[in-house]
């Protein structure tokens, strides 16, 4: 299952029509051009996992619950949204706890 952030963060190319990205991501088809979704990372020592929207389609991921922060075109995109959500983070909290700090009900996730 996959719960989207209120207030997702997208690159330029994922911003000219997020809604048709969200369909492609939630799909059940193969994308030629996969997009990067941005989620909490499955292990929980980790802060953030970079998927293709590909590999929605394995087991593993249709069995756990999804918390994406940012999409993304590309992985290098993804990559700098990554940064740009980890500099946000530790600006308001001092510290890298993303969980914490997207996970609060407040902003759009309820964990």
């Amino acid at each position: 299952m996959i719960e989207w952030y209120r207030n997702l963060y997208m690159d330029d190319e994922v911003r000219k029509s997020p809604d048709a990205c969200r369909r492609r991501v939630e799909s059940e088809k193969i994308s030629i051009t996969p997009l990067y979704l941005i989620a909490f990372a499955a292990n929980e020592h980790n802060l953030l996992d970079i998927i293709s929207c590909n590999e929605l389609h394995f087991r593993y991921y249709k069995t756990r619950k999804l918390y994406i922060i940012g999409l993304a075109a590309s992985y290098r995109s993804a990559l700098g949204l990554t940064t740009d959500i980890l500099m946000e983070t530790y600006k308001n909290t001092g510290a890298f706890d993303v969980r914490t700090y997207y996970g609060n009900q407040a902003l759009g996730c309820d964990i």
